[in-house]
């Protein structure tokens, strides 16, 4: 559903062109904060670290190895990772031979507010 009122909020505000809606350093997100908070509270306690983690991050990072300071067993991480990307919370992005995870911008800028 959150996906439709993006997709709605693109097509409306920047004539369909996901590219000048991606380039805002900030994003106002309006109703979609209300549906990104309606999700995030249903997530697992784990898939709330991970999501904060990522939201950190500065690039896609490689999830080889659970980061030290997520108090998650590898298990536990991994887990979350899979979940959340069912939910299409995160996103995989391939570099050559390397997976890479990240949060989407939006959800980014949600969870950094």
């Amino acid at each position: 559903m959150w996906l439709n009122t993006v997709a709605a909020a693109i097509q409306d505000l920047f004539s369909g062109k996901v590219s000048e809606f991606l380039s805002y350093d900030s994003l106002v997100l309006g109703d979609l904060e209300y549906l990104l908070n309606k999700h995030f509270q249903r997530l697992s306690d784990s898939e709330k670290q991970v999501m904060s983690w990522l939201a950190n991050q500065n690039k896609p990072v490689e999830i080889s190895k659970k980061p030290a300071l997520l108090e998650l067993s590898p298990s536990e991480f991994l887990k979350a990772v899979e979940s959340l990307r069912r939910r299409l919370l995160i996103e995989k992005v391939q570099k050559g031979d390397r997976t890479l995870f990240a949060v989407q911008r939006a959800i980014a800028e949600y969870l950094n507010s």
